[in-house]
């Protein structure tokens, strides 16, 4: 009988279509004929995840799985994921972690209610990495650790490090490209120094108490979602030494689109805001506040300091925090007035979003600032606060802008309802 054409396929050429399978139906090739019995054996990836676990943990126990499997297989891993590791698994990392030890892409996923599990401090000898995604964890590099030289991508979520320890951590890791770190709780990394003269890309979510890029100037795009700042109770007068906002942008150069939070940006305003920086964000493209209350002063200083400073701003989009403080309502409304007199040169920016708009003063301020400014825009869209704004109301913010004076006569406005994205 003539064999069939994919089982005289070279083995690297098998080995490529079977690790695009779920590991689960990869092993089943094994029943396919005696030839096929252990073709399984050197696929470079090994996924366990609920795909490849679901049809065997109610019969099997998932160590021994794993086991056999590690056991059994042959030649490199270069891919192991590991997405259901609970406080029983946790033990027996450590010798699967032995068989890793060409392993390039790395994901651990520790499901342990409570407490941080210790992460097996074999992970430091897989100089290998290319990729590494941690989560639910306790992360402590050992002295002797020298770093991985290859790891390009890192994902943290819920990983558990002292501040000394990720900055050396992140310095010995020198072709970083993507950095995406979420940290929560009271043993949130809090504290951040990045030292990576190749990242690219960098997202922070949860509890931030400092961040200093030391080295960074390849950066482009990064969002910080900042939780638990305390803020100063009034906007203080700018002091250049101590100005936050001046410290953090003057070490991100290349920064091509930005996006923050309210706790961010007023982090970025706590010792006051200057005009517009000293030195322009020239490669600024895209800037999104996510949640930004335009009745308050500081965080619309901060907000403007940006835009102003951004002269090659294509794209800017705001979602509103709505109505606070009616006594900052007038205040703020009457300090964007004054704004507008000051000149923006928005020369490139073409579109604005604005949503959970409600019409406040301050707001339609803050618009016609804008309005005033973007000699490009072509479109103006704004999504009006859900069961806050009537027809009529919407008709009315509608005829006050369109009729308001504006550099680009050719952009469209739109107001509508609320929507969920």
């Amino acid at each position: 009988m003539a064999t069939d054409i994919i089982s005289s396929l070279p083995c690297e050429v098998i080995d490529n279509i079977l690790k695009y399978l779920p590991l689960f139906d990869a092993v089943r090739t094994s029943t396919l004929s005696r030839e096929w019995r252990y073709k399984w054996v050197t696929i470079p990836h090994l996924i366990f995840d609920s795909t490849c676990m679901g049809n065997l943990l109610w019969k099997y126990n998932a160590v021994s799985i794993i086991d056999k499997i590690l056991l059994l297989h042959k030649g490199s891993i270069t891919k192991f994921t590991l997405t259901f590791a609970d406080s029983k698994i946790c033990p027996h990392i450590d010798n699967w972690l032995c068989f890793l030890s060409k392993c390039e892409e790395l994901t651990l996923c520790f499901d342990c209610s409570g407490s941080y599990p210790m992460i097996s401090q074999l992970l430091f000898t897989l100089d290998q990495l290319t990729h590494l995604y941690l989560v639910h964890g306790e992360l402590m590099p050992p002295p002797i650790f020298k770093g991985f030289e290859r790891l390009v991508r890192l994902n943290l979520v819920n990983v558990s490090m002292a501040a000394g320890d990720f900055k050396s951590f992140i310095c010995k890791c020198p072709m970083l490209e993507y950095v995406m770190v979420e940290s929560f709780g009271p043993k949130a990394i809090g504290d951040l120094e990045i030292d990576a003269p190749n990242l690219k890309f960098f997202s922070y979510r949860g509890k931030l108490n400092s961040i200093y890029f030391k080295n960074a100037s390849r950066l482009a795009e990064m969002s910080i979602i900042a939780h638990k700042l305390k803020m100063p109770q009034d906007f203080p007068l700018f002091e250049e030494s101590h100005s936050n906002v001046l410290k953090f942008l003057s070490q991100i150069p290349s920064i091509t689109k930005l996006t923050c939070n309210r706790n961010f940006t007023q982090y970025l305003a706590r010792d006051g805001v200057p005009h517009k920086l000293p030195n322009n964000l020239n490669h600024m493209r895209f800037l999104s506040f996510w949640v930004i209350d335009l009745s308050t002063i500081a965080e619309v200083s901060c907000a403007l300091c940006l835009i102003r400073s951004s002269p090659k701003l294509q794209s800017l989009v705001i979602t509103a925090l709505g109505l606070r403080d009616r006594e900052n309502l007038k205040t703020a409304a009457q300090f964007l007035k004054e704004q507008q007199a000051c000149e923006i040169p928005l020369t490139r920016l073409e579109s604005i979003y604005i949503r959970n708009f409600s019409g406040l003063e301050s707001e339609m301020e803050f618009v016609k600032l804008l309005l005033l400014a973007a000699t490009a825009l072509k479109k103006l869209e704004i999504i009006s606060k859900h069961n806050n704004v009537s027809r009529k109301a919407r008709h009315e913010m509608f005829e006050e802008l369109a009729t308001s004076r504006r550099a680009s006569t050719h952009a469209e406005i739109i107001i509508r309802d609320f929507e969920i994205i």
